[in-house]
């Protein structure tokens, strides 16, 4: 079986990734291996580091390849470019900071009749204090989802760990031309894609919940006034894409959102005028910044 995972680095070295790491010691057996690391800035990647973990991969039978572009790139278009261009029989995302058990591929193998796989993810600090189960979610609810199988558009999870067959892949761009929404950049990307499943809901395709992950998700729910001022900005920008594009709010609806918000307070002038703009181009600012691509290795 030919699996491509791809991961996401950003802020980060390939050493200090837990999910490369993990995802190395992890069981490869009966899979040709394709791991693409995309480093998305700030800053580059030591060529010395990329050169000793190609030559560690390739003892492991691991195909790598290194990409970088240091501008914060939209992360649906990186997916979407690595989706068309790569071959394989499951596409798997995964975030710098996921610890993978070591069943996190023979999961996929084991499940090969279904095209959309993600497993359990739990994390410190999001639901309680402690690490706990956080998601899939059921999209209707907002509970914990408690069974295996789902049909499409039954449930919501994070992009981490999320897998896809090719079969659904090509369903998809040939349905509506890219997997995963180009207006958003960060936050609100897997939203959006489990949303979408809905449309497919009468369709063969299926998914299943199988196995386990330890993903950080960076910030505490329970104290949003630890959150900085760039997530709070970017959490915001997911809200209003989807005030546009799954609540059905007209502009004005949406601007008038954001001015009581802005009357209380809750924005600074320069927030509004970001979020302003965001709205009437009904996309991410960084999804306006085009896709280059710089590969290292």
């Amino acid at each position: 079986m030919k699996i491509t995972a791809i991961i996401i680095l950003y802020n980060a070295n390939i050493e200090n990734s837990k999910t490369f790491q993990s995802l190395l010691s992890s069981d490869k057996n009966g899979i040709t291996l394709n791991v693409i690391i995309w480093n998305n800035g700030p800053k580059a990647l030591n060529h010395q580091e990329c050169i000793q973990y190609k030559s560690i991969c390739d003892s492991k039978n691991i195909h790598l390849s290194i990409y970088e572009n240091l501008h914060n790139i939209a992360l649906s278009k990186i997916y979407n470019i690595f989706i068309k261009q790569e071959n394989f029989d499951f596409f798997t995302i995964l975030d710098q900071d996921s610890i993978l058990n070591n069943d996190f591929f023979q999961n996929i193998i084991m499940n090969d009749n279904f095209d959309v796989i993600v497993p359990e993810i739990y994390s410190t600090g999001w639901i309680s204090e402690q690490n706990s189960l956080c998601f899939p979610i059921y999209h209707e609810t907002r509970k914990l989802f408690d069974k295996k199988v789902f049909t499409m558009g039954e449930i919501e999870s994070i992009s981490s760990g999320l897998t896809l067959s090719n079969q659904l892949i090509k369903y998809i761009i040939k349905k509506k031309q890219a997997v995963f929404d180009e207006r958003y950049a960060l936050y609100a990307i897997d939203t959006s894609f489990f949303l979408d499943l809905k449309a497919l809901k009468q369709t063969q395709f299926k998914g299943i919940c199988v196995g386990k992950i330890n993903h950080s998700l960076d910030f505490n729910l329970q104290d949003r006034k630890k959150i900085s001022a760039t997530r709070r900005l970017e959490m915001e920008y997911s809200k209003v894409l989807n005030k546009i594009f799954y609540d059905k709010k007209s502009r004005l609806n949406v601007f008038l959102y954001l001015l009581r918000k802005f009357t209380r307070s809750e924005y600074s002038f320069s927030e509004f005028l970001e979020l302003v703009k965001c709205l009437f181009r009904k996309k991410h600012p960084r999804s306006c910044i085009p896709l280059t691509m710089n590969q290292l290795l």
